[in-house]
């Protein structure tokens, strides 16, 4: 059974190289092309297709910075003498958009191991408090969003110290600080 298993997996590796060996692919077509072929062979392999840590942390961080910015952006909207509600329901969606994601953005081996990021062992190794966090912000962020896309100003201010709450809540415990 394993001498088939092997066979057809060589077989594939084989398939898989001479579709992509075509001529006249540009250098970014030859590099994805190694990059399929490698994945073909690790699942040959058994071995499965390994995650890219790196565009994961990317992706991550980007994330984050977007709910950053609509933070502030909601701040900023709150402090002015009148408020542009369209701009702080815009935020809020995106802010209850992501707030259901978060947990996946930390696969494992996506840590400190993987290379830079403010992400802590402890998101891993505690992963109970991590996912408590999580749903605290998440259900945060819906509240949140729910009284944004009522337009009452009174009703967005009282419903964000829950969400304010719920980010330094998960910053305090999982976040490390920033780095030089």
């Amino acid at each position: 059974m394993s001498r088939i298993v092997l066979g057809l997996s060589i077989a594939a590796i084989v398939a898989t190289a001479a579709c992509n060996s075509g001529g006249g692919e540009d250098a970014n077509d030859s590099a994805s092309n190694q990059q399929t072929n490698a994945t073909v062979a690790n699942v040959a392999a058994g071995q499965g297709a390994p995650p890219n840590h790196k565009a994961i942390m990317k992706a991550r961080h980007d994330n984050y910075e977007e709910m950053g910015d609509a933070m502030k952006g909601i701040n900023r909207e709150l402090k002015a003498g009148s408020p542009d509600v369209a701009a702080i329901q815009r935020h809020a969606a995106l802010i209850a958009r992501y707030g259901p994601q978060i947990p996946t953005w930390f696969p494992q081996g996506s840590g400190p191991e993987a290379g830079r990021t403010r992400a802590k062992a402890e998101i891993w190794s505690d992963a109970a408090t991590f996912r408590s966090a999580a749903q605290r912000m998440e259900q945060a962020s819906a509240s949140f969003n729910a009284a944004a896309q009522t337009g009452n100003v009174d009703a967005i201010r009282g419903a964000l110290p829950a969400l304010k709450d719920s980010c330094s809540n998960c910053h305090d415990k999982f976040r490390a600080p920033e780095r030089d």
